[in-house]
């Protein structure tokens, strides 16, 4: 799960040939014809979101949203990735979620070492890492068995496939060339990958928000026009056409990019504008930065600027997914994951901030984490279903 030394390399690591093939088995995975039919999975996590948002509205409590948020993201991944329904909004934090978050801890922290110490000597954190790993490892082991087992059952899964395990076991046997450590590194990449980040934008998302009525009520009206009678969507249809809300997100992502650096290398000696850069040169790239100095009003959280124009050419420059051949594969899984919370979280309730604990501040661990994130959801109702006046931005420490 963890790229090291003695483990295989997932997508976003490997390189030449290699890492083709692997990007290969990951786009097949993450087609859109497959998220059609994982989308089911998202309902079900959208349900049960739903219900815990609501009973903290009826409580009147307040509530750490990220926490639920994560939950959520971790409920979708596990059982796209894993084809494992852990449940984690309903029955709490699950063995497999704590490996998964110890693993993504650490991660962050490696990537801040300036000296691989690990490879000489093994602190206590560096070895519960270690089981850590075993026990995913075994976890998956299993997992790709029981798939395997299901998939004889039901041979029509390898042409429809329900789970991103399931679509790639389909395409190591069509292509005959995949490996099971492709596999299970391409499956903890994508866990990785797909956790935080999801869970993280979302949060920054209802932080913005809170600060923004009016463009709460224009979402809600979408979300109404979209959704109906229903509290959340139900089908992926549903969900769109829904262009402010993907504005929303892309602002969001735009302002606060939960993966604001990248480090990368050079195979052979490059020039970028003008500047030689020699091959094998580490280079430490700001993501966030495209976003936040395009134009007078970049700091300004303004979903309308990516409602402008023609598709080719609408909204300011972003690199939250990266660009060119690396391109993150997971953009449209994201992006279907956060709308869907997002529409339901906007047909149903209003969102205030619970400031009494101070500003909101920013950690960087894997992500960019908001800090001290507290809201007071009010669920919308015909008495409340009203226009509402802007308010003043958050206040970021």
């Amino acid at each position: 799960m963890l790229a090291g030394e003695n483990s295989a390399a997932g997508v976003f690591i490997a390189e030449g040939d290699d890492w083709k093939r692997q990007r290969r088995l990951v786009i097949t995975a993450l087609n859109t014809n497959h998220l059609h039919r994982y989308f089911h999975v998202i309902r079900i996590a959208t349900e049960r979101l739903h219900r815990r948002l609501a009973q903290a509205a009826a409580d009147r409590r307040t509530l750490e949203i990220t926490r639920e948020l994560t939950s959520y993201t971790v409920d979708v991944i596990s059982a796209l990735a894993f084809g494992q329904d852990l449940n984690t909004l309903e029955r709490g934090e699950d063995e497999l979620q704590r490996d998964i978050q110890r693993v993504l801890e650490m991660t962050a922290r490696r990537l801040a070492m300036p000296v691989p110490y690990w490879r000489w000597v093994r602190l206590p954190a560096d070895r519960a890492l270690d089981r850590s790993v075993t026990h995913l490892r075994r976890a998956q082991e299993g997992f790709i068995a029981q798939a395997r087992e299901r998939m004889a059952a039901r041979p029509e899964l390898y042409e429809a496939p329900e789970n991103m395990l399931e679509a790639m076991l389909a395409a190591q046997r069509a292509d005959g060339t995949f490996t099971d450590e492709e596999i299970i590194a391409n499956v903890g990449t994508i866990i990785v990958a797909g956790e935080d980040t999801t869970a993280h934008t979302l949060a920054w998302t209802i932080w913005l928000l809170a600060s923004r009525p009016d463009v709460q009520r224009r979402l809600a009206l979408e979300a109404d026009a979209a959704l109906g009678e229903d509290r959340f969507p139900t089908d992926q249809g549903r969900i769109e056409d829904l262009r402010l809300g993907e504005a929303v997100i892309r602002e969001s992502l735009r302002l606060k990019t939960v993966g604001p650096l990248t480090t990368l290398e050079p195979l052979v000696d490059t020039t970028i504008c003008d500047t030689h850069i020699p091959a094998r040169t580490r280079l430490l790239l700001l993501l966030r930065e495209a976003g936040l100095h395009d134009g007078e009003d970049a700091s300004d959280f303004d979903p309308d600027r990516w409602l402008n124009g023609s598709d080719e050419d609408r909204g300011p420059k972003s690199l939250a997914f990266g660009a060119g051949p690396r391109f993150c594969p997971g953009r449209n899984l994201a992006f279907l994951e956060a709308k869907t919370a997002l529409a339901m979280i906007a047909r149903n309730f209003e969102i205030e901030l619970d400031s009494s604990g101070g500003p909101v501040t920013e950690s960087f661990g894997f992500t960019m984490v908001p800090k001290g994130l507290r809201v007071r959801l009010r669920e919308r109702t015909a008495q409340n279903k009203k226009p509402v006046g802007a308010a003043g931005p958050p206040v970021l420490a």
